[in-house]
């Protein structure tokens, strides 16, 4: 139950996420661009920064400050705001926005732009280069758009969306939620209980410590509920979504590699803490494979066990539980490969 009850979630944020992303730049003619504004406007109804700013609209001052560099030129600007709420926008080049202090928006409208948002509650739209996006401390809303985008949300429980391009996400300290829309792209989180979730494109995600819910969702996506080296017993949920994925599952963790022949990695790190489950395991197509350490089990022996009255099937190594395959009747030994973690 508590298994289904992390696949419901990332379902639920995800749903979440893609209603604050309606408006994106294909569905605006195909402009890569924000809508152009009047200077006493705000952003068109059913845009991300709208949607995620409309709690706060009423706490900050009425006074916003706007810079905004001239559009059409392709010479590179650097912008400073206020402490206070700024908006401030790029031009064609390569530009430089530093928010400061304040509940801040920044723009970028082409070129290779560095947005730095500084302290507040900040709103930053990437544009159609290959930008790179620091919210900083705040509850930070981040949009990459098209291009490879560098996004990072620091402290605070950030929104980051990469939506086109390769996109490498990192959230940071805080329970942050990340998408990376198309393309092959690498979202990774440092602490806090996180949302993931791949979009389109063959994706790496990895939730770090906390309780995570990683979602692959279209693609042949890697997802990390253990990273070597670490030590976190907290329960992640991985769900592989369409196509051929890997899931390397941590101590306590809930896998569910959906559709698609799927790879589930197991190792003696699960010896730590609570048995990991696979959930769907499809002898037919899936393959579970087991790290070890030939230095603790230079001759690894595997067993399976099922407990009176059940379906599932318990997978040990050297007589250490590592994992419960749900419904694993059919599993055999010759369904799980062994391999030294020297040479994974």
């Amino acid at each position: 139950m508590l298994g289904l009850i992390g696949l419901l979630g990332a379902l639920s944020a995800g749903l979440m996420l893609d209603s604050l992303m309606a408006k994106s730049p294909e569905s605006a003619d195909n402009d890569d661009r924000p809508p152009e504004e009047e200077d006493d406007e705000e952003r068109p109804e059913g845009d991300l920064l709208d949607h995620a700013a409309a709690d706060a609209d009423d706490a900050g001052p009425d006074e916003v400050a706007r810079t905004e560099a001239a559009r059409d030129a392709a010479a590179q600007h650097e912008i400073t705001g206020t402490k206070g709420n700024d908006k401030l926008t790029g031009g064609g080049g390569a530009d430089s926005l530093h928010g400061r202090g304040g509940d801040d928006q920044l723009v970028s409208r082409g070129g290779a732009d560095t947005l730095d948002g500084g302290r507040g509650q900040d709103h930053l739209y990437g544009g159609a280069g290959a930008d790179s996006l620091l919210g900083r401390a705040g509850d930070d809303v981040m949009q990459g758009e098209a291009g490879a985008d560098v996004m990072e949300g620091g402290a605070g429980n950030d929104l980051l969306a990469g939506h086109f391009g390769a996109d490498t996400l990192t959230g940071g300290s805080g329970a942050d939620s990340m998408l990376g829309g198309s393309g092959n792209d690498s979202l990774s989180d440092d602490r806090g209980d996180d949302w993931l979730q791949g979009g389109y494109g063959d994706d790496v995600l990895s939730g770090g410590a906390g309780s995570d819910t990683l979602d692959g969702d279209f693609g042949a996506d890697t997802l990390i509920g253990h990273e070597a080296g670490q030590s976190d017993t907290s329960v992640d949920f991985l769900n592989g979504g369409t196509g051929d994925d890997h899931l390397v599952i941590g101590a306590g963790d809930y896998a569910s590699g959906n559709q698609g022949a799927d790879t589930f990695t197991l190792g003696d790190w699960l010896a730590e803490g609570d048995s990991a489950r696979i959930m769907d395991f499809d002898s037919s197509q899936d393959r579970i494979e087991i790290l070890y350490d030939p230095a603790t089990h230079p001759d690894p022996v595997l067993s399976l066990q099922t407990p009176e009255g059940s379906e599932d099937v318990e997978v040990y190594l050297d007589g250490l539980p590592l994992a419960v395959v749900a419904g694993g009747a059919g599993l055999n030994l010759s369904d799980i490969v062994l391999t030294p973690a020297a040479a994974a």
